[in-house]
């Protein structure tokens, strides 16, 4: 069992959990996340937008993210977004260190410079290669910047990408499935992850 989450860059270079690059959608803040300090961000609900009985949920960090990933026992995979403020692959890996969670995560791009740069100030940590469009000698692609494993869109997860990524040693991932007959069909394939809005559907499927 894993959990992804995006991560986000704050003015003053902490790492938050948060999907969008501003406020306005899951928070009752404005602006962009990047524009505002770690100490701002905390002072938002990001959880009323959502349900009232989440209200005064706070944006989480990355050092809590770590903290919840060691008390529950679960691996997250964090998604450097593609418009995340320069320097957060430097933000990311050297939070990674100071809390000791490295074993404990993946580092998802859409961008393989981004993945490169992880890699290189980190050359043990686990990295994915999204894609939601087709890309040509995807496999190719990520063996060559180190990826361990590649992230497919659903659509694009067939069964002869990943008879090819397993070939080359990639764990293929597929997301977003919601659908429990998609679910099993995909576990059929032999994919190694499954990316769900709906975990609970997906462990009835699979058992």
């Amino acid at each position: 069992m894993f959990i992804e989450t995006d991560l986000h860059l704050t003015r003053d270079a902490e790492l938050v959990a948060i999907h969008d690059t501003t406020l306005e959608r899951t928070t009752n803040g404005t602006g962009a996340v990047k524009k505002h300090t770690l100490a701002e961000l905390r002072e938002l609900d990001a959880g009323a937008w959502f349900s009232p009985e989440f209200a005064g949920e706070k944006i989480p960090t990355l050092e809590e993210i770590a903290a919840f990933a060691r008390e529950q026992d679960v691996v997250f995979f964090l998604e450097l977004r593609a418009d995340a403020a320069w320097g957060a692959e430097h933000a990311l890996v050297a939070a990674l260190r100071r809390v000791g969670e490295a074993a404990r995560t993946a580092v998802l791009s859409y961008f393989p410079s981004a993945l490169a740069t992880v890699l290189k100030l980190d050359p043990t940590l686990m990295t994915g290669f999204l894609f939601s469009d087709p890309i040509p000698e995807v496999v190719e692609k990520a063996v060559a910047i180190g990826a361990r494993q590649i992230a497919p869109e659903a659509p694009l997860a067939t069964p002869e990408l990943v008879a090819e990524a397993h070939a080359r040693d990639l764990q293929v991932l597929t997301w977003t499935v919601n659908d429990p007959a998609e679910m099993k069909r995909f576990a059929g394939m032999g994919v190694n992850g499954i990316m769900t809005d709906y975990p609970d559907r997906l462990v009835a499927a699979l058992r």
